[in-house]
């Protein structure tokens, strides 16, 4: 007779697999959301870098917005009582997300990585980088909280 622990263990490495190459995929998919509109935005308008800044991340947020809610919604929550929470929580983000990008990018240190052809531009990861933890506690312990275990 098979042991249990021999059957779960690869289905647990898929699964820790799959959601590192998901948080990958949208990490880049987020990084692009950002910089390509910052980058249009900075060479074709005359917007102030607080207004790039906003513009480009609400493009991200929008996009994300819309794709947690209405695709990846995952909780035990109907969607109409989270609603006012992920509203605020997004608002917030955003808010704090600008004011971060644009600060870096006022002091600009012209911080950037190059990946061949593809330039990174640091100020934006960092940015990312920055509000991570805060944005995880946020979304899954007020956004999406664990359902309550009945006694």
């Amino acid at each position: 007779m098979k042991d249990l622990s021999d059957i779960e263990a690869p289905k647990r490495r898929q699964k820790v697999r799959a959601r590192f190459l998901w948080f990958l995929a949208g990490a880049s998919v987020n990084y692009l959301l950002i910089a390509t509109p910052f980058k249009w935005l900075r060479a074709n308008t005359d917007l102030p870098i607080w207004g790039v800044a906003a513009c480009s991340l609400g493009v991200s947020t929008t996009f994300f917005f819309l794709w947690n809610y209405f695709i990846n919604f995952r909780t035990d929550s109907r969607k109409r009582d989270a609603l006012r929470r992920y509203v605020t929580a997004v608002v917030c983000m955003w808010a704090l997300s600008s004011a971060t990008l644009t600060m870096l990018k006022y002091f600009n240190f012209h911080m950037a990585l190059s990946l061949g052809r593809f330039p990174l531009d640091l100020d934006i990861v960092a940015t990312q980088f920055f509000l991570a933890g805060l944005k995880f506690f946020l979304y899954h312990k007020w956004v999406f909280p664990l359902p309550k275990d009945a006694d």
